[in-house]
């Protein structure tokens, strides 16, 4: 049986890289993830970059700069892109759509690099004013109506939700009110590999590697 080798970038702020315990500590979500697809995807082989600066912004921040960097300096290009965007940009008090046309310039370069692009949703601030939670559902609500040739969408914020969870297992999978907890980083990754699964299992020709373009 042939062994397929397919390359990820985990690309995004403080949550990809993490962030937990006020900086202490940090817990990708890259790790469950690797586990999980070499669970699940047994005749695939990955590798799983990690790209996530705390407190950035895709406007008026690194965002493009950083995924241009990260593209030209992959030793081997990426199948998946995992980009997690636009929460640190709500809290500046910037639009939906503002933002999500910020994000799809990033998305872009990636596609346009020949990978796959799975864009994650804006998990929920503690803090966040209700009209800053609205505005986080209705980025959301774009990101996932968005459709594209290789684009794929995880719901994170779905998944994870703050609002609404039992505070005994908010205890666990928060830590902050924004960032999560080991466990809560190990669900994230969880999520996401079951949606990489998910389009596997369904589109068998995306383990095949990079988009032709």
């Amino acid at each position: 049986m042939t062994t397929k080798n397919l390359h990820i970038l985990c690309f995004g702020a403080s949550i990809t890289a993490g962030y937990s315990s006020y900086g202490a500590h940090y817990y990708p979500y890259a790790s469950r993830l690797a586990a999980r697809l070499a669970d699940g995807l047994p005749t695939t082989k990955f590798g799983v970059d990690v790209d996530g600066a705390p407190g950035d912004t895709v406007l008026h921040g690194q965002y493009m700069n950083r995924m241009t960097a990260a593209l030209c300096r992959a030793k081997v290009p990426y199948d998946w892109v995992i980009v997690q965007a636009g929460g640190n940009d709500l809290g500046w008090d910037r639009t939906p759509t503002d933002i999500l046309e910020a994000i799809k310039k990033v998305w872009d370069l990636a596609l346009g690099k020949g990978a796959k692009v799975l864009a994650l949703t804006v998990t929920e601030h503690a803090e966040a004013s209700k009209r800053n939670l609205e505005r986080m559902r209705e980025l959301n609500e774009m990101i996932l109506g968005h459709e594209q040739s290789g684009f794929f969408v995880a719901d994170v914020g779905k998944a994870i939700p703050y609002t609404g969870m039992p505070e005994q297992e908010k205890k666990r999978i928060w830590s902050d009110g924004l960032h999560l907890t080991k466990a809560g980083y190990e669900l994230m990754g969880d999520v996401i590999a079951d949606e990489i699964i998910r389009v596997a299992e369904t589109l068998p020709s995306v383990l095949q590697g990079r988009m032709k373009l």
